[in-house]
């Protein structure tokens, strides 16, 4: 992976100010897959890309359109070092590698953790603006290839900024811990263009989104490793202001307006055109969601933490209604 050109280098710089004191729940989150549950948040996002039993007619059990299989984001060198050939990932590879095992040989690629695990990763979910899901949504097959392409080169750039710039390995010399970078880390994008089930209404927002899982480092020496977390929770408003960027650069080279400054303080970027109603009727889950921080302030006096919000998130949930692709694009 490449980094952007100095365009995009420029316009991050002026927009990373926004980040650092923004919630980036629209933007950018991360979280960590524990060991326990790598391998089944592996086949979680691997199934959302299997063809449903009755066809593509119809949608997922989950109300959801059934997703383009996922990518690698790593070297073909990495990737052959793994047994693993081209971009496009099968299932059981991915799964192996949440596991921590070698997806050929199924040995441990590194050693135990020090709370006993090998396997898991760090889940970051990169959210287009409001109106390229919009413009996704309701435009022809040019733009909404428009919308995917720009959107995943903009994951490129990111990834490729935190593995440049993120301490994301942890190493011991003369008996002391430091943090640094690593040479590459081993990723799984999976794309993804609605948003889950809201309390509200009878269809899903549409959201472009990725879950890009990194799944391991591979340090200097060439060891692969466990990725430090901490340090890519610190820098996710950072690298959330550089896809940020990099989207608008990618949208602009592809013709589209982009309008700088919107939303609260300022601090958004969106197509310009899109009328603010239509980007609003599209945006019941994050009401929703607001919702349910208000009645959580209001029954404890405070507003709920990041781990609360992410229960309050779930606890919200609920089944979609549209059954095939015809209910949906209707909706």
């Amino acid at each position: 992976m490449h980094g952007p050109p100095g365009a995009v280098r420029a316009l991050c710089n002026s927009l990373s100010v926004f980040a650092r004191s923004r919630s980036l729940t629209d933007v950018m989150t991360a979280a960590s897959i524990g060991a326990a549950k790598g391998g089944g948040y592996a086949r979680y996002l691997e199934s959302k890309t299997v063809e449903p039993e009755r066809g593509d007619y119809y949608l997922s059990p989950e109300g959801e359109p059934t997703q383009a299989p996922g990518r690698w984001l790593a070297t073909p060198d990495t990737l052959a070092r793994l047994g693993i050939e081209g971009a496009t990932i099968e299932g059981r590879d991915f799964i192996a590698l949440m596991e921590g095992r070698h997806p050929r040989t199924g040995g441990w690629l590194r050693p135990e953790g020090a709370g006993g695990g090998r396997g898991g990763g760090i889940d970051l979910t990169f959210s287009a603006p409001k109106s390229v899901s919009t413009v996704w949504a309701l435009g022809d097959e040019d733009q909404r290839r428009d919308m995917e392409g720009a959107h995943a080169a903009a994951v490129s750039e990111a990834m490729a900024h935190l593995t440049e710039t993120v301490p994301t390995v942890r190493r011991r010399y003369s008996g002391q811990v430091v943090e640094e970078p690593a040479r590459e880390v081993v990723a799984a994008e999976y794309r993804h263009t609605t948003a889950r089930g809201v309390m509200e209404g009878d269809a899903p927002d549409p959201q472009l989104h990725s879950h890009v899982v990194i799944t391991s480092a591979i340090r200097d020496d060439g060891r692969i490793v466990a990725v430090a977390s901490r340090p890519v929770f610190r820098s996710a408003r950072e690298v959330g202001a550089y896809y940020r960027s990099a989207l608008a650069h990618q949208l602009a080279g592809r013709g589209y307006a982009i309008e700088a400054g919107t939303g609260r303080q300022g601090r958004y970027v969106e197509i310009a055109g899109v009328p603010r109603r239509l980007l609003d009727a599209f945006s019941a889950r994050s009401r929703e969601v607001s919702r349910a921080a208000e009645r959580f302030r209001a029954q404890w006096g405070r507003a709920p933490e990041r781990g609360e919000l992410r229960r309050l998130k779930l606890e919200n949930r609920k089944a979609k209604v549209p059954v095939t692709r015809a209910d949906l694009h209707e909706a």
